[in-house]
């Protein structure tokens, strides 16, 4: 396991193994690179945690690979998994707004449909079962802060075999 040795916690292995989708997609990469893609993806998928918190033991690779893939289509987008939620923010002023159609076109299993957040000024994904206590006036920063957060940032890139 070359690519998560220094991964003890699946939170660690899931912000590494995002980082290397992106460095080592056949499209984004510069090389031909779906061997070492498919090699990592093999490694990510066999990982076992060594530190473990509440909630871990029942994540599945294959399905949170398929929830990343829902987005390489957006460009100059970030995305960010706060907590359960799921939110979209611009790494260009106006990339959210200018692929509109294609934010509301992603569906998650599990999740209700992109919803705009006014005040944050964000997309986000939230559980079905998901309900709202009161409206929070926290800061998505503040948000982030609060739940831990990790960020991956979309060039709109291909998908394998394409």
């Amino acid at each position: 396991m070359k690519h998560f040795k220094n991964c003890k916690t699946l939170d660690q292995a899931k912000n590494e193994f995002r980082n290397l989708c992106k460095a080592l997609h056949p499209d984004t990469s510069g090389y031909d690179s779906q061997s070492d893609f498919i090699r990592m993806y093999t490694e990510f998928q066999s990982f076992r945690p060594t530190e473990t918190k509440q909630g871990d033991e029942n994540f599945n690779t294959d399905k949170f690979y398929d929830l990343v893939k829902k987005f390489e289509h957006l460009k100059d987008v970030s995305i960010s998994f706060v907590g359960c939620f799921v939110w979209l923010e611009d790494d260009a002023y106006g990339a959210m707004y200018k692929q509109l159609k294609e934010i509301n076109a992603i569906k998650i299993d599990g999740y209700n449909v992109a919803r705009w957040a006014g005040k944050k000024k964000n997309w986000y994904f939230s559980p079905q079962d998901y309900k709202q206590k009161s409206k929070s006036r926290k800061t998505l920063g503040e948000i982030k802060a609060t739940y831990g957060s990790s960020t991956f940032k979309m060039q709109g890139f291909k998908q394998l075999g394409a």
